[in-house]
């Protein structure tokens, strides 16, 4: 695919895996013999960078915003470093599936002024990569059912979009 992309004019592909845990994988499409996400089959699959999907997926969520960022740097460094290519940090607003799951994992205090705390650590570490393109995911643009958007709401209003913009258009 990278070939035939440079070959038809194109700048090439660059292929990224979100990243969703440690959990083995089956890469047969059929049962048995699950394989794990590795740094060798990463590679060998040609993917050029990863990011991640939610924080769920790497950390307790049930507790407070301002609790979960640390795990999140240390999750973007060490995933980084195990995997040896580029990583894109993941800021994720936040983390609640009730509406649709009875027992379900919550962070709490996930406020737009906590989310820009979050994206200041982002922009820190893409700044501490400038080998990398200058590139942050957000977890997520209208996840309702896990209150995880940026979309305006009746609770904060465009507090998340603001919070965006003070971190990379204001540089406060």
């Amino acid at each position: 695919m990278k070939e035939k992309a440079k070959a038809a004019g194109l700048g090439g592909v660059h292929l990224q895996l979100i990243k969703w845990g440690d959990y083995p994988i089956n890469l047969s499409g059929v049962d048995g013999g699950a394989i794990s996400v590795t740094p060798e089959l990463v590679k060998t699959l040609g993917f050029d960078s990863l990011t991640h999907y939610q924080i769920v997926h790497f950390t307790n969520v049930s507790r407070d915003y301002l609790e979960i960022i640390p795990d999140m740097v240390k999750e973007w460094e060490e995933t980084a470093a195990r995997f040896g290519i580029a990583y894109y940090p993941h800021v994720s607003i936040g983390w609640d599936n009730s509406p649709r799951i009875v027992h379900s994992a919550k962070v709490r205090n996930n406020t737009p002024a906590a989310f820009a705390k979050a994206l200041r650590q982002a922009r820190n570490y893409v700044d501490a990569h400038p080998e990398q393109a200058p590139l942050i995911t957000i977890n997520s643009w209208n996840e309702w059912t896990e209150t995880s958007y940026l979309q305006p709401d009746n609770v904060y209003g465009y507090g998340y979009l603001e919070a965006v913009k003070e971190v990379f258009v204001d540089q406060k």
